[in-house]
């Protein structure tokens, strides 16, 4: 009987080890994921602020292609960076929603001719006013 008893404790140990390096494997697995992620998000975090607060461009300065865009009255910011970002002349419309907002500018409506190779501030510069300047028009037309 003490042979039996001697084979369950080594087997019970054996047991009990083998849960310990498992547990040690699933966490390290755990917090590489852990790390990884916070790479991944550190990298995204980076690059969409590059986008609102740097001078980004979709293409360089040689191979920009010119294109129309019409913006209608009634459009809002999301909108406009939709198709901005769907024609290929904006990297991200929400850095570029967000740079709007900051910047307090309207984008008026009209027919644009905007470049691949133009960066967040040069389009800006040509689609949009400051919201103070548009809010003193307003009050000059209501005078």
């Amino acid at each position: 009987m003490s042979k039996k008893k001697r084979k369950s404790k080594a087997g019970h140990y054996v047991i009990s080890m083998s849960n310990d390096i498992i547990r040690l494997l699933i966490d390290i697995l755990f917090y590489v994921l852990v790390a990884v992620a916070i790479i991944q998000l550190s990298r995204y975090a980076k690059s969409f602020c590059y986008q609102v607060f740097g001078n980004v461009q979709v293409d360089d300065y040689e191979h920009g292609v010119e294109k129309d865009i019409l913006i209608e009255l009634g459009d809002s910011t999301r909108d406009v960076g939709k198709r901005l970002e769907r024609e290929g002349i904006i990297v991200n419309e929400l850095s570029f929603y967000i740079k709007v907002k900051i910047n307090k500018l309207n984008i008026m409506p009209g027919t644009y001719k905007l470049r691949t190779d133009m960066n967040y501030n040069e389009i800006l510069d040509i689609i949009a006013v400051s919201t103070e300047v548009f809010e003193s028009q307003e009050e000059l037309d209501d005078e």
